[in-house]
């Protein structure tokens, strides 16, 4: 039997006609969750705990397991394994009682409410959510789609890293591996692959860090940007700051100066970018192809479709792509795609613009920083590590987890 929630009014049948949701309610409703990022693990963890009846769920998602990225430094580096920050999207929509579809999504037509996968009949929906992340501009740069390998996807990137490392260790030579792109992720990764060849392989390699800005990790404070530079140099890792790379070759990279460089593996953090089908279904996106939404988390174009993470263009500020805001808009997700088809009111997310970030330094070692705070040790990796890993055994339950609800 299901329930129907209506909401506080003397006259229940406008109500019923001003919420299309609640029209037919007795039937089943498609919620369909597109992509499996933070926030839709965050809702099919809170919705398993609090089931809604009536509302028929489904995940589509181009991977089954889906990569936490506060913790990939520390796979690269060799710290974790890939089940210590993968999410088991299948298990954990099967401990939901939830439909998973593991195909990408081709296009999306919001008129007809239509989903058109790859690898799987087209689906209809009621309510749709999007979260599938961003991933670098490669486009920018000459060559870049062909010889460089970007940060994310991260399981693409995973896979061209391993096949170049296996390559690599048949060979008695010394290696060029640059990272273009200054950032948190540009950091952190280049750092944790410096690692991983100094501890735990016999190659030999050289490193660059090229970023556009005039210093690198341009968002947090002079302390961090300080730490970092004096860490990378220690390192013996080149930077080059104020440069854009124009092309890259099988071997090389070309620089805005005409500088030319040797490169083996050139990896890429740079501007995040969207997937073209968002903007070609026609839901109103900024000029970089971000679902355009507004303080509910909804689509400012499409009332039946929310957009979460970095995916989405937050048009009250624009907002950094970061992961901590896609883990604090779970929640309020939840909470509003309910509301929307049950008629209650909508909550609207408000974001922190300072926030506790933890970089790590390639090592078992990383350095915090929120505003004009600073710290760093040992310690401070440990922290992460302890709040990586409680993160992570959420969205790892068992049937007895289940059970207990």
């Amino acid at each position: 039997m299901c329930c129907i929630f209506l909401t506080p009014s003397n006259n229940i049948c406008n109500d019923l006609f001003m919420n299309p949701y609640l029209l037919g309610l007795h039937k089943k409703k498609n919620l369909i969750l597109i992509g499996g990022g933070h926030s839709h693990v965050t809702v099919i963890q809170q919705l398993a705990k609090k089931p809604e009846s009536g509302l028929q769920i489904t995940l589509v998602s181009e991977n089954a397991y889906t990569p936490y990225s506060g913790m990939l430094p520390g796979l690269i580096a060799g710290h974790y394994s890939f089940d210590d920050c993968h999410i088991d999207l299948r298990r954990l929509c099967q401990w939901a009682g939830i439909r998973f579809i593991c195909s990408t999504v081709k296009q999306l037509d919001p008129e007809e409410k239509k989903i058109i996968c790859h690898q799987h009949p087209s689906l209809s929906y009621d309510l749709l959510s999007i979260n599938t992340g961003s991933r670098p501009r490669q486009q920018t740069i000459d060559g870049a789609l062909q010889h460089g390998c970007a940060v994310k996807p991260i399981n693409i990137f995973l896979n061209h890293w391993r096949q170049w490392l296996n390559s690599a260790t048949a060979k008695n030579q010394t290696y060029h591996i640059v990272m273009i792109g200054g950032g948190a992720a540009g950091v952190e990764v280049l750092l944790a692959i410096h690692y991983h060849l100094y501890n735990t392989s016999n190659i030999r390699a050289d490193f660059t860090l090229i970023t556009s800005d005039k210093s690198i990790l341009s968002a947090h404070n002079t302390h961090v940007q300080n730490f970092f530079s004096q860490h990378l140099k220690r390192l013996g890792i080149k930077i080059i700051s104020n440069q854009k790379v124009t092309a890259i070759t099988p071997h090389q990279l070309l620089l805005a100066n005409g500088q030319i460089l040797t490169v083996d593996f050139a990896t890429l953090a740079i501007d995040a970018g969207a997937q073209p089908w968002l903007a070609e279904s026609g839901l109103l996106c900024d000029n970089k192809g971000f679902i355009q939404v507004n303080q509910y988390l909804r689509s400012i174009s499409h009332p039946d479709i929310f957009a979460v993470g970095d995916c989405a263009a937050f048009t009250p500020s624009p907002l950094p792509k970061a992961g901590v805001y896609a883990v604090r808009q779970g929640p309020i997700l939840t909470n509003n795609l309910i509301a929307t088809l049950t008629g209650r009111s909508l909550r609207p997310f408000k974001p922190q613009h300072r926030f506790l970030s933890i970089l790590a330094t390639g090592g078992r070692h990383a350095v915090a920083s929120r505003g004009a705070l600073f710290a760093a040790g040992k310690w401070v990796w440990y922290w992460k590590n302890h709040i990586d890993r409680k993160f992570m055994a959420r969205f790892n339950p068992t049937t007895k987890d289940r059970q207990e609800q």
